[in-house]
């Protein structure tokens, strides 16, 4: 019969953010970030996109995306999700990127980690 290994840790008592910003001497700005945004992960998107999008004339194109237009099925609110970043860059940053480019931006962010070894 093998043995149950039981964590009996006690946890860290958790450090106030307000008590670090203190120390360090920080100042409240204003900027309130939402958690469920995943603010990094937008920031990175966001200057992917912006070192691939190339001015054509008319709506910016991804530097390095093909012409042909691939179907790729989406889970039921991944396209409104989409939209949603898409209109958030427009809003706040005045970047026109539609929802399609930032699919594909993501989709290629996530390849580039993928390595297979055959």
């Amino acid at each position: 019969m093998t043995k149950t290994i039981k964590d009996t840790t006690k946890n860290q008592k958790r450090i106030s953010h307000r008590l670090i910003a203190d120390t360090l001497g920080a100042k409240e700005i204003g900027i309130k970030i939402d958690p469920k945004r995943n603010p990094i992960s937008l920031f990175t998107l966001r200057k992917f996109i912006l070192k691939r999008l190339i001015s054509t004339g008319g709506r910016p194109k991804l530097r390095g995306a093909t012409k042909e237009r691939n179907k790729i099925p989406l889970i039921e609110g991944d396209w409104q999700k989409l939209e949603s970043i898409a209109e958030n860059y427009k809003k706040k940053d005045g970047i026109n990127v539609s929802p399609g480019q930032i699919g594909s931006s993501l989709i290629h962010s996530i390849l580039s980690q993928i390595r297979i070894n055959s």
